[in-house]
């Protein structure tokens, strides 16, 4: 009986019996897939003509900024009085801001997005946020992955895209997540996403007597499955688990001949990007990474705390981006950034700022047109001493959608949404 990915859900696989023999990506985004959800019909897919066919090259790397990054802290708006009196002992030194525009600039830690800034490859969206907003960083986190603030949604929305495009369905490697656990934003009905910290970990787990022999190994998953009580659901997990040990050696394979000689640093962000670079080299056809940097909560003394924090981001992004432009890469890869919120325009009693609202995204890429898109923020029209919105994140999103995957972003996002056009040329 063949069984598909969409009947694996339907039919409420057991998630349970499948550590010993499947591998650890497998269960991991199995737990995540099992938690419930509505059933996506498949269809023609996302892909719309045209448009797709020239854009599904692309590859779009989400960076998380976990913890609320402090958006005023990040691109300051240097010239506005009220941020440096709401300030007075965070605030950067006025001199030492990167200077973008006359009235805006970048935090001192971040002199490689200002590079990146002035050669025309990072776009600034000021203002990103959504109506009602919610200061719980498990709930705000939780809209900003589902991309659904007015209901609980089991799925994420690049799992929803990934659900229905069915292009290159066969391929086990379509989206990739650094980092232990699948974030929601990946969360699908039908697909199953590998969550890697290092190649050497993307591997199949069996009985430990055989880990040098593969075809022993795969015996191992046909008998367990042959002998389980769950159902005809075995046999798509016993191909699920054969294509994963085929792909992790192809990775393994495939990301041994990288070569490159930029620097990344030595913490578990840069490496991470590395990992990301290495896939990419590769050329193995994923088109999504995903990637977060915590620690943004940073409700006292943060100025030390937030400088770290944006070096390791600045420093991680900028070599990420150097490497991708020797091997003639940059052009092909978008990289977004997001936090659950930003902070309160006043400092707090402790040297740091407490959950806020709206702040700004970056996208960085070697066919992002670059500069400043919406207003500075408005620090004296505070909406309960937040920042009030100028752009919904879900017009990033669709925008990301629709111009840069090639996609309907309506059946991604159940919606329409204002269009940011952030690439070089119009595709669409």
């Amino acid at each position: 009986m063949s069984i598909t990915r969409r009947d694996l859900v339907k039919n409420g696989l057991s998630i349970a019996a499948l550590g010993l023999v499947a591998p650890s990506f497998l269960v991991k985004s199995a737990y995540a897939v099992s938690g419930g959800g509505r059933h996506r019909e498949s269809g023609a897919g996302l892909l719309t003509g045209g448009q797709g066919d020239a854009l599904k090259k692309n590859i779009l790397v989400v960076v998380q900024l976990s913890g609320g990054n402090d958006g005023l802290g990040t691109v300051v708006p240097y010239t506005d009085p009220t941020y440096f009196s709401s300030r007075p002992t965070i605030a950067p030194k006025p001199d030492e801001i990167l200077k973008l525009t006359g009235s805006v600039g970048l935090h001192p830690a971040m002199k490689g997005f200002k590079g990146l800034y002035d050669n025309g490859h990072m776009a600034i969206m000021q203002g990103v946020g959504y109506p009602n907003p919610n200061r719980s960083h498990f709930r705000s986190m939780e809209i900003w992955q589902t991309a659904r603030p007015d209901v609980k949604e089991p799925t994420g929305w690049l799992g929803r895209y990934l659900d229905d495009d069915d292009d290159d369905e066969e391929n086990t490697l379509r989206a990739i997540n650094i980092g232990n656990f699948v974030p929601r934003t990946l969360w699908t009905e039908t697909t199953l996403v590998p969550s890697i910290t290092n190649v050497e970990s993307y591997q199949f787990r069996t009985d430990g007597r055989f880990l040098g022999d593969p075809s022993a190994q795969i015996d191992t998953i046909h008998h367990l499955c042959e002998h389980a009580e769950h159902g005809p659901a075995e046999e798509y997990v016993s191909a699920a688990a054969i294509d994963a040990f085929a792909s992790s050696d192809l990775l393994k394979t495939a990301v041994g001949r990288y070569q490159t000689s930029v620097q990344y640093g030595n913490n578990p962000f840069a490496e991470g990007l590395k990992l990301i670079a290495q896939v990419i080299a590769a050329d193995l056809g994923t088109r999504i990474f995903y990637i977060s940097l915590g620690g943004f909560d940073t409700h006292s003394t943060q100025a030390a705390r937030h400088g770290e924090l944006l070096t390791m981001l600045d420093e991680g992004v900028s070599t990420f981006y150097n490497d991708l432009e020797k091997m003639g890469k940059a052009d092909q890869v978008a990289m977004m950034s997001f936090s659950e919120f930003g902070r309160r325009v006043h400092e707090n009693g402790s040297a740091g700022t407490d959950h806020g609202t709206s702040l700004p995204m970056f996208l960085i890429g070697g066919n992002i047109k670059g500069g400043i898109y919406g207003n500075n923020p408005d620090l004296t029209t505070l909406d309960q001493g937040d920042l009030r919105m100028q752009t919904d994140f879900r017009s990033v999103y669709a925008s990301v959608i629709r111009h840069w995957l090639g996609a309907d972003p309506s059946k991604v996002l159940d919606g329409s949404f204002s269009d940011i056009q952030f690439t070089l040329a119009k595709t669409g």
